[in-house]
């Protein structure tokens, strides 16, 4: 059973979250001294800094910290995700992972411990004040909630067992179970030891749309078969001890267009007079809405890095373009008409006018609007993003065909967020190409469409990329828009480019989607409203 410390209470105000104690597990003494630095001038306290996860391990027992920023790679015998593995068998203490490798199989290592964020190195404080306030707050809201359900859940065992002692009938428990069912907002399901269905309510019916009396009688592995569940199911019921995870991904076999959904569920089992599990009890809550707000929180932190980026390069390269152009024009004006001077000066004055106009489109796309939208045309923005990747473009030696209707309407966008999109995929396409074809190819070719399309309600516009690259793996298909998750070598990409695209085009009304033959093409589709005037 796990032991919940004074910090571990629920929280009920923000100030209460900035008195919460922090500790620090990080090998590297600079970082985290920087951290701790961070930390208190945002208003936390630091419990304590340790450096391996053996330290880890004791100083979580001695200090009982509210929150634990947990570095994976550590120098001692065990990493920090053993060390949280242990720290979880004693304690309910919420975790960051903080972290310079987003290899796909060390994010993957880290869910069975049920992180409550991850920081990538190297992160700036705004990074590690959402990352600290969103773990702190989830954890809050989850404390609190499993107060009310083990309180529901004890209130629903002691009256039971007072309904067997007093031989009270077996319609009375059902009405009051059916009355407890029907008051709360999480999903419960209650079962024999042979998973069968006893009684569901009627927020777990409705979430598949069917009636709770439909549910009665029937296994549930016949209805959800899933071998990694029943497994657990019958782990519970031969230990007797109960099971919870952390925002579980759910996908509907029958409704795959619902998309993925995730969820917090415990299993718990009922213990009857004589010591031994009688029942499991099921419940269920919809997290989708909080992962959901994690990822806008990267993404929105993530713009607004590379707009700093953007904007110090564009201003560092300004002055002295504009210098060269003036000196241009300079030697333009001394030298004879139609000489080989003149033609020198008019062709750095007309390079350099180039690099400018790349500039401008640099400075464009970095310029804080706070998501401000107006009417703009898609070559416009097209344009922008092809400027300024165009040297990668011809770098590579990938051909441009695009094809976009000239009467198209124009978009109702955030200019710098889709001109932000699209790069996103013309990168993809360009490292994908690059991989197939390191020697060049005729079909080493990008090619790009747009059009308008009328479905039921306004018009849309659709844009395709597409390319005859690597394409995509068949088991990475269905998570390739998930954060962390990427088909590039390590190093050459963070896993967050396509989430970001994704939660950009939602923003904006749209759809996005992704169709790939490993080895053969990828294409890319959006469709966004046009522009109603």
């Amino acid at each position: 059973m796990e032991k919940y410390h004074k910090n571990a209470k629920p929280i009920n105000s923000n100030s209460q979250i900035r008195k919460a104690r922090i500790m620090i597990v990080e090998d590297e003494g600079i970082t985290a001294l920087s951290i701790k630095d961070s930390l208190e001038e945002m208003g936390y306290e630091v419990s304590s800094i340790v450096n391996s996860g053996e330290e880890a391990v004791r100083k979580a027992s001695e200090d009982t910290p509210g929150l634990i920023l947990m570095d994976i790679s550590l120098g001692g015998k065990i990493d920090g995700i053993e060390a949280v593995a242990l720290i979880q068998k004693q304690f309910n203490i919420p975790v960051v992972y903080v972290t310079a490798n987003s290899d796909l199989a060390i994010i993957e290592r880290t869910k069975s411990t049920g992180p409550f964020g991850f920081i990538v190195k190297p992160f700036e404080d705004r990074e590690l004040r959402i990352a600290v306030e969103i773990a702190l707050y989830k954890h809050r809201a989850e404390e609190e909630l499993r107060m009310h359900r083990d309180h529901l859940m004890e209130l629903v065992e002691e009256r039971t067992v007072e309904l067997q002692k007093s031989n009270e009938s077996l319609l009375e428990a059902n009405e009051l179970m059916e009355n407890v069912f029907s008051n709360v907002h999480v999903l419960i399901a209650y079962m024999d030891t042979d998973f069968n269905f006893i009684r569901v309510n009627r927020k777990y019916a409705e979430s598949d749309g069917k009636h709770p009396e439909l549910y009665i009688g029937k296994n549930y592995f016949d209805l959800f078969p899933n071998e990694e569940n029943e497994a657990i199911f019958r782990q519970v019921v031969r230990t007797g001890r109960p099971y919870f995870l952390h925002a579980k991904p759910f996908r509907y076999a029958h409704n795959p267009e619902r998309g993925t959904t995730f969820w917090d569920w415990s299993l718990k089992p009922t213990i009857d007079t004589d010591g031994n599990v009688s029942g499991l009890i099921l419940s269920l809550m919809d997290v989708t809405d909080n992962i959901t707000m994690y990822g806008e929180l990267m993404r929105s932190d993530h713009l607004a890095s590379i707009g700093k980026l953007a904007a110090g390069v564009a201003h560092e390269i300004n002055n002295p373009v504009n210098g060269i152009i003036n000196y241009a024009q300079l030697l333009q004006n001394k030298s004879m008409p139609g000489s080989q001077e003149a033609d020198v000066a008019l062709r750095i004055i007309k390079e350099s006018d180039r690099i400018a106009n790349i500039v401008r489109s640099l400075l464009s796309f970095a310029r804080d609007n706070k998501g401000e939208k107006s009417p703009v045309h898609v070559k416009e923005i097209l344009s922008d993003a092809l400027s300024l990747i165009g040297v990668r473009l011809r770098k590579s030696g990938i051909r441009i065909n695009a094809e976009i209707a000239r009467d198209l309407p124009l978009l109702h966008v955030n200019k710098q967020q889709i001109e932000q999109v699209f790069l996103n995929f013309i990168s993809n396409s360009i490292y994908a190409l690059d991989e197939k074809y390191p020697q060049g190819s005729e079909n080493k070719l990008l090619e790009i469409y747009g059009e308008e399309i009328m479905k039921e309600g306004p018009p849309l516009i659709r844009l395709t990329f597409h390319d005859r690259g690597t394409g995509i793996p068949s088991d990475m298909k269905d998570k390739i828009i998930n954060p962390f998750v990427s088909t590039k070598t390590d190093g050459a990409g963070t896993g967050l480019g396509l989430s970001i695209s994704h939660g950009i085009i939602a923003d904006h009304g749209g759809k996005m989607s992704i169709d790939s033959v490993e080895g053969e093409f990828t294409t890319v589709t959006i469709e966004l409203p046009a522009y109603k005037g």
